[in-house]
């Protein structure tokens, strides 16, 4: 028996394994407004694309040409996944790829998966993003003059918008396995404020706090809102908690150092802060928020005006 020659596979049919050392994770979202259901590319790719879910009753998602959803990445099997729709809702599976595929960093295995709004998808290298339909994909470069998402007092997001920010960079983030920090602050003594020179002052204190915010140095991706009350919350995405740290003291210490002044009168005015990086233990966004409240708690029973790190990292 002849000696069998082995054949040289072209390169477009293998499927390459994922290095995990060399697998990088940078993204740049866009803001995107779905009438449809649709996948937005986030990673790999084309950033910014979208894959209309309109119709149909199942979508191949893959490498092969005539795949329904076609991913040129060569971490990607040729049929990778596919989507099914089962009336109104759609669930999605792995088609036994060499790579899995992933929903929120947990692996589908073989379980068919219901996706809902702001599901982070991973295969290979690519992750897309899942918008129901006619959902309003809330983050970054929103149009600050839209008052649905502002606080009128602040001129800051209001809380609905923040939470929904939160919650969507918490997802985004544990899919990237990105760093994503929380400043959770509040205003010393303001019922004090309020009692000593009036509801008016007080008010004036949010208004002109608002404005300081603004003027902090934050990021264009960082997201600051008044999360109720006195209470307020900035959203770093990919910031360690150093860095984070380090935007908290300069918010304290602009705060501390800028001159309220209503009906010629100096209102001192402080600010207690708690600071926390997102942990592998944390399951969801309500555990960053604890720990960053928590560490805010600190602040407030260790003296007031200063910034306190959370130890949960």
């Amino acid at each position: 028996m002849g000696k069998s020659k082995n054949k040289k596979v072209p390169e477009a049919d293998i499927t390459r394994a994922i290095n995990p050392a060399t697998d990088t994770l940078k993204i740049d979202l866009e803001l995107a407004k779905a009438v449809d259901p649709v996948l937005i590319v986030i990673r790999g790719g084309i950033q910014g694309k979208k894959y209309s879910l309109k119709g149909g009753t199942k979508f191949i998602m893959g490498r092969d040409k005539v795949a329904d959803i076609q991913l040129d990445d060569p971490n990607i099997s040729r049929q990778h996944a596919r989507i099914i729709r089962v009336g109104d809702s759609l669930f999605i599976e792995d088609l036994g790829s060499r790579n899995g595929t992933y929903v929120n960093d947990t692996p589908l295995d073989d379980i068919k998966k219901q996706l809902e709004k702001e599901d982070m998808i991973k295969l290979g290298s690519t992750i897309l993003k899942y918008l129901p339909a006619g959902q309003l994909e809330t983050l970054y470069h929103i149009n600050l003059t839209n008052a649905a998402f502002m606080d009128k007092l602040t001129t800051l997001y209001n809380r609905k918008y923040i939470s929904e920010v939160l919650e969507a960079e918490f997802k985004r983030a544990k899919a990237l396995h990105s760093n994503l920090s929380l400043i959770m602050f509040d205003i010393d003594n303001f019922k004090s404020i309020n009692d000593t020179y009036g509801h008016d002052c007080g008010d004036y204190v949010l208004t002109t706090l608002g404005s300081q915010i603004k003027s902090a140095g934050l990021r264009e991706r960082d997201l600051a809102g008044r999360y109720g009350g006195e209470e307020f919350m900035v959203i770093l995405t990919n910031s360690t908690s150093e860095q984070a740290l380090e935007v908290a003291e300069r918010i304290r210490k602009k705060i501390e150092d800028y001159q309220f002044t209503y009906d010629d009168q100096t209102i001192p005015v402080t600010i207690s802060l708690g600071v926390s990086t997102i942990s592998k233990d944390f399951n969801d966004s309500k555990d960053l928020y604890k720990s960053a409240d928590k560490a805010l708690y600190k602040s407030k029973k260790s003296g007031k005006n200063k910034v306190t790190l959370s130890k949960e990292e």
